[in-house]
């Protein structure tokens, strides 16, 4: 979204789960793939609100899914808007 000049407003509720589930509208992502991040997203926060212990399947779950996240956007900076990418010298 960023990358197109659009934002979601950080003063709304929810608008984390708005910027997920634009990602196939934003990057091409699999259309269930939000649906995924979203439940993450929502034990996450059951893990710092409630004070549940996180698994260490969880940690490597959210681990696996950040980096497939930044593969997805990677790439489609690189095809869309490689201007962006910060060139090393």
């Amino acid at each position: 979204m960023a990358a197109n000049g659009y934002r979601t407003s950080t003063s709304v509720p929810g608008h984390h789960q708005t910027t997920l589930q634009s990602l196939p509208k934003t990057i091409g992502a699999a259309n269930d793939y939000p649906i995924a991040l979203v439940a993450l997203s929502k034990r996450r926060h059951v893990v710092n609100y409630e004070g549940d212990e996180v698994s260490d399947a969880m940690v490597q779950e959210c681990i696996a899914k950040a980096e497939e996240v930044m593969r997805l956007v990677r790439r489609w900076i690189e095809e869309n808007r490689p201007e962006l990418i910060k060139k090393a010298d």
